[in-house]
């Protein structure tokens, strides 16, 4: 077994930290059991994060409430009646007097989309379920929408909120998408075609034209601000759940998603948004379970509006499929993202835990997000992954991500742990990883274009080499333990342009060299001006 220490060389260090391993992963046999977060106070708690951010409060709408079955709404029955003229009277009503609560009432109902008002609370009642039309005549005419990161004329959300204030969605109900029949379309992305037309003219990538295929997103809220999500219970939407577009000043918390059927079935996915806290919520998905995203190459770089000012608290991502992860920047982030903190979390059967992509074309800079106290076990791809070349070799330009900071982090059972490439004109800047443990894992470290990385406090067990870095620069290595399986060196730098490994304690019999490194790139003390 091929091993390096540094201070964990202490024997009695060792012991505690082989304690701690195993305390940590001592899961439950279901994820019921694994998930700590299914619990949820009533009031919302205090915000504290490394940049500034809105207290939350939880709505106030005026004291009416606007039953549907007072604007004549039936139960779907066998008949399978609907009831989408009395929703909408209801929320007419509503608002003419002012707002208040719309109530879905305990029962079984069937509808086309609901469009929102301001000062609204659609409030569903324990025991109902919304089912939404199969009918894609339903979601005509075209709305406005942000379609993979490029706006677009397209069938309606099942509900949709253009520029409204002060609105909520909440309460114990089920909403059914029934988004089987939107799936035989497949993916369709018109971003190049469209991003050569203007707006007025992007109905032909929606609706008309004999261009079909744009699956709708279950609920958009597009440049809304004051929006409060809480309670529902998402099922089978038609591609996206929950998307909120140019919005500002959001809480969605303690919501339930199961999409893992839907490609492209995204949980919650914040695009040019701002002022967000999500907490308590648990996604099932069939892809990433939170997304931050802002914008896609030419027209996301002109329109410039960032994702910022989010915090992601107290959630559990269980069964994340297609290739995506428990939380998730980009890939489409050319408004930029920045100031986001995302704490206490468990992802579980999820591709991937910890996802960062972009490519070039997209430019503007992913920045600012620190991470702290997460779980992982079985994952089927990367833990943690960093890919500025998601794409292909694109055109355009290149996107910059730095200043990520990610800490106390546990992760049972996953290929490959950690996978960071940057491209070769923009390399990944200032990363910092600590406290950071790895068990049961094929292969550990693989670091490629990256420079001022920080490496504190981390364990890696893994079946191939523990660490291979190419092409890196200014790495800090302090009290780092990696052990592998392959009865060599733990560690293999490459590529001409690696430079200034900082590791005390660190020699050459801990380290083999290929591809145009030099041994010369080591160094045993730390410069006290940069680390």
């Amino acid at each position: 077994m091929a091993t390096l220490r540094n201070k964990f060389a202490d024997t009695t260090k060792r012991k505690l930290f082989t304690v701690l391993i195993f305390s940590i992963f001592s899961w439950g046999t279901t994820p019921a059991q694994n998930n700590r977060f299914s619990e949820v106070p009533e009031e919302i708690a205090p915000v504290n994060a490394p940049f500034v951010m809105p207290s939350f409060e939880r709505p106030v709408f005026p004291d009416n409430t606007f039953d549907i079955r007072d604007f004549a709404a039936e139960e779907m029955g066998a008949d399978n009646i609907k009831c989408t003229e009395a929703i909408h009277r209801a929320i007419d009503a509503a608002a003419g007097a002012g707002g208040g609560k719309v109530l879905i009432p305990e029962g079984n109902w069937l509808t086309g989309p609901i469009h929102l008002k301001s000062n609204i609370n659609l409030h569903f009642q324990d025991g109902a379920s919304l089912f939404f039309s199969e009918d894609k005549e339903d979601y005509l005419p075209v709305v406005k929408h942000r379609y993979e990161g490029v706006e677009a004329y397209n069938y309606s959300s099942l509900i949709y909120a253009n520029k409204v204030e002060n609105v909520a969605i909440t309460g114990k109900g089920i909403l059914e998408g029934q988004g089987k029949h939107w799936l035989e379309w497949g993916t369709v992305q018109p971003r190049a075609e469209a991003t050569k037309a203007p707006l007025s003219l992007r109905k032909n990538f929606g609706k008309g034209a004999g261009k079909e295929g744009m699956r709708p997103n279950f609920i958009v809220f597009w440049k809304s601000k004051d929006i409060f999500i809480e309670g529902i219970t998402l099922r089978e939407s038609p591609m996206w759940n929950i998307h909120l577009v140019y919005s500002s000043h959001i809480v969605v918390r303690d919501i339930t998603i199961h999409s893992v059927e839907s490609h492209n079935g995204d949980g919650i996915v914040l695009d040019s948004s701002r002022e967000a806290l999500l907490e308590y919520n648990h996604l099932s998905t069939g892809d990433d379970a939170i997304v931050l995203k802002s914008g896609f190459n030419e027209e996301g770089l002109e329109i410039n509006i960032p994702t910022e000012n989010v915090v992601i608290r107290n959630y559990f991502a269980y069964d994340v499929r297609t290739g995506s992860g428990g939380v998730v920047f980009g890939s489409e982030t050319s408004g930029g993202i920045r100031n986001v903190y995302v704490h206490d979390a468990i992802f579980e059967k999820c591709d991937r835990g910890i996802r960062f992509k972009t490519a070039r074309g997209r430019g503007n800079v992913t920045e600012n997000i620190i991470i702290r106290d997460i779980q992982m076990k079985n994952i089927s791809y990367e833990a943690i992954n960093f890919n500025t070349a998601y794409t292909g070799a694109g055109i355009g330009p290149s996107p910059l991500m730095r200043n990520v900071d990610i800490r106390n982090v546990k992760i049972d059972g996953v290929p490959n742990a950690i996978v960071m490439n940057g491209l070769p004109e923009k390399w990944l800047e200032n990363i910092h990883l600590e406290n950071i443990s790895v068990i049961n894992s094929e292969e550990g470290i693989r670091l490629a274009r990256v420079k001022n990385l920080v490496m504190n406090d981390i364990y890696v067990e893994s079946k191939e080499r523990a660490l291979i870095a190419e092409d890196v620069y200014e790495i800090s290595l302090k009290d780092v333990v990696l052990k592998d399986e392959t009865k060599g060196r733990p560690i293999l730098l490459k590529g001409k342009y690696t430079g200034a490994v900082i590791a005390p304690g660190l020699s050459e019999k801990d380290i083999d060299f290929e591809e145009g490194a030099d041994k010369k790139v080591l160094i045993d003390t730390y410069p006290t001006a940069n680390w």
